[in-house]
């Protein structure tokens, strides 16, 4: 039984292509789209009718499948509805990066006797770091429905690995502040006071650093989970899936031998930071591969 599908593409399409897709209406869009309507038969119809829209070279906005429910046309808005996600995850991942940048500069405490003339923005950056774990966690919540649909123990795990991510990156934060009240104490300290303190302002500032490597080795974990389903989905180009597992795994070697006590100067956090930047632009402007979310609805309905 034929099922009505919607496709659109970036551009207008020439009339000397209308035969080409015999029986699809072709519908010029003032947006400058084309919108191609039509009855498809059986899946591999509809991957015949994708790859002619991919032999076109002309960008692939949309496939929606019509059907009817109690005589009204209902439209599948799954791909737009992702699509939208995309974007918010790509940006949470370019806004994540450079929240971290300024929190890591501007939460930097320097010598317990400065810490009070610096409080202020010593608590910016601790609060800029409480945002970019809010948004590490926002990460697994938006793309848990996305994962979930080729496999749902990835889905949990990514989304898993995120809030525990998020959990001790707030904690790391929380020693950071607590540098405030001892630079407070410093100026008033008697001598026999003073190396207690630094004591103390030293011992949190290994915590934060601790903290801080565990909660990356936790982000480490999630990536490469979030790779393996970018994989199994094929929601991104495999160029960025290999990127992404070289970045990651770095991140958490890199990390458990930050723990160890060798000092790499973050250089194993370039590969996996750079990806994420890269792959919060791609998603911004291209999205997920919206043919992965038509081939397992079309699994979906066939089981």
């Amino acid at each position: 039984m034929s099922k009505n599908y919607q496709i659109r593409i970036e551009g207008h399409l020439g009339s000397q292509w209308a035969d080409w897709f015999d029986g699809f209406s072709v519908t010029l869009e003032t947006d400058g789209k084309t919108l191609l309507s039509g009855p498809v038969p059986d899946q591999p119809a509809l991957y015949g009718l994708l790859r002619k829209v991919r032999d076109l070279g002309m960008p692939l906005v949309s496939v929606n499948q019509v059907y009817s429910i109690k005589g009204e046309n209902i439209m599948d808005t799954k791909v737009n509805t992702y699509r939208t996600t995309a974007k918010v995850v790509g940006a949470l991942y370019i806004l994540g990066f450079v929240v971290g940048i300024a929190g890591s500069v501007l939460s930097t405490p320097g010598q317990l006797e400065t810490v009070s003339a610096r409080s202020m923005m010593i608590a910016i950056g601790a609060l800029l770091w409480v945002l970019a774990a809010a948004g590490d966690a926002a990460h697994g919540v938006m793309m848990f429905p996305i994962l979930k649909q080729t496999n749902e123990r990835v889905a949990l795990g990514y989304l898993s690995a995120r809030l525990v991510e998020a959990a001790v990156i707030a904690v790391s934060a929380l020693f950071i502040l607590l540098q405030i009240p001892l630079g407070a104490e410093f100026l008033k300290a008697s001598a026999s006071e003073i190396p207690y303190l630094q004591s103390l302002s030293a011992l949190f500032i290994q915590s934060q650093a601790y903290t801080y490597q565990i909660g990356m080795v936790a982000l480490g974990m999630a990536g490469l989970t979030l790779c393996y389903g970018f994989y199994r989905a094929k929601l991104v180009p495999q160029l960025f899936v290999i990127w992404g597992f070289i970045g990651y795994v770095s991140f958490l070697l890199g990390s458990m031998l930050e723990v160890l006590g060798f000092n790499l100067q973050l250089l194993h956090t370039l590969p996996g930071g750079l990806w994420e930047m890269s792959i919060g632009v791609w998603l911004i402007v291209k999205g997920f591969n919206s043919t992965a979310f038509v081939s397992e609805s079309a699994k979906n309905k066939a089981n």
